[in-house]
């Protein structure tokens, strides 16, 4: 019976070895071709739970992988659309013991077209399939992708600094905007599902958002802070500036995050001091919904009037002693000290005082506009 069944399963599968042998035809038509009825056969198999998974799972190791994953470096655009929506359509089919088997050829393949080599997938609209490819990957495989995460880092790095040529032109610049929010997508993905593994990857990856980042990019900058609380103090500046932004929906969600960070972050009450102040200077805001944001997220972590003024306190005595060292940190400080000087609360504004009258080098409040 074993060696029937042995028997029928090989020659299920030669019904389709036809079109994976087309996948490596010279002529462009024929993959093309192949790919499209291979993706027919993917959707027919994928329906049948028992005995079609159990032939498209043979399938899949035995001969369409490699062709396949070779064609996502096609040189004609349609078939790498074509190969890399196959191959999203298979791993989502897949049982999880096929797809964690098969990471160490999809995972390097997919993070090498979205590097900065030569290799990279020069089309927006794939790379951020790719992207979601490795997304599939990090839902269905879980912890032993971590493995590949120096690849896939280096991917995203790449991708943050936007190594293309043609960046400043205007519709490379709009296809950025898709791609930015997807890769800081992914980062929020690997940061929840591999929590125990992407830590040393979290300051090389938060330096890379920072030059193109925004606020609703500030997820994946808060993700990465939570892996990794001691980049914090490379990534408070840039932190600040988005809580002092002049568009309220910028400084809204720089709030939400701030009061997340306090909230879960390990080690918090040694990283409170650089976080706080960014509350204490939304509670004066001139957007109601933020002022009220500020005050329920002070509420839920316990940020009584007290915590506030010790806050202020820590700050006045900071100034004087760094003295003229404050004059390189002056425009976030100017900005959170003239809302919290007109706080609600009069102690809180008796507090915020001594810190706005310190006094910083001769000429630093003409040579930094506020």
């Amino acid at each position: 019976m074993a060696a029937m069944e042995v028997d029928a399963e090989a020659g299920t599968l030669q019904l389709y070895q036809r079109d994976v042998n087309c996948l490596s035809d010279d002529d462009r038509t024929t993959r093309r071709r192949a790919l499209t009825r291979l993706a027919a056969s993917v959707s027919t198999l994928a329906s049948d739970e028992a005995a079609g998974m159990q032939t498209l799972a043979a399938l899949w190791e035995q001969s369409l992988r490699a062709p396949l994953l070779k064609l996502l470096a096609d040189p004609v655009e349609k078939n790498r659309e074509l190969a890399l929506a196959l191959t999203a359509a298979v791993l989502e089919a897949l049982p999880q013991p096929v797809i964690r088997a098969s990471l160490a050829h999809v995972a390097p393949a997919a993070a090498a077209r979205l590097s900065s080599s030569a290799a990279a997938e020069p089309t927006e609209e794939l790379r951020l399939e790719l992207l979601r490819l490795l997304g599939t990957l990090a839902r269905r495989a879980g912890t032993p992708l971590s493995v590949y995460l120096p690849e896939i880092a280096a991917a995203l790095r790449a991708g943050f600094a936007d190594p293309f040529p043609d960046a400043k032109k205007a519709a490379r610049l709009a296809e950025m905007r898709r791609w930015r929010p997807a890769a800081c997508s992914l980062c929020v993905q690997l940061s929840d599902v591999l929590a125990e593994h992407i830590e040393p990857h979290c300051a090389m990856l938060a330096r890379a958002l920072l030059p193109a980042l925004a606020h609703q990019h500030s997820r994946a900058l808060v993700a990465l802070l939570l892996r990794e609380p001691s980049a914090l103090a490379e990534l408070g500046p840039q932190l600040a500036l988005l809580a002092t932004d002049r568009a309220s929906s910028v400084r809204e969600q720089a709030v939400g995050s701030v009061a997340r960070l306090l909230a879960e972050m390990p080690h918090r009450e040694a990283n409170t001091a650089r976080l706080l102040p960014h509350l204490l200077c939304a509670l004066s805001d001139e957007v109601e919904s933020i002022r009220s944001l500020a005050h329920t997220s002070l509420a839920r972590l316990g940020g009584s009037t007290d915590a506030r003024i010790r806050a202020a306190d820590t700050l006045a005595g900071t100034l004087w002693l760094v003295g003229p060292a404050a004059t390189d940190h002056l425009g976030p400080l100017l900005a959170a000290l003239s809302k919290t000087v007109e706080d609600s609360d009069e102690g809180v504004a008796r507090q915020a005082r001594p810190s706005a009258l310190c006094r910083p080098k001769p000429g630093a409040l003409r040579q930094r506009p506020t």
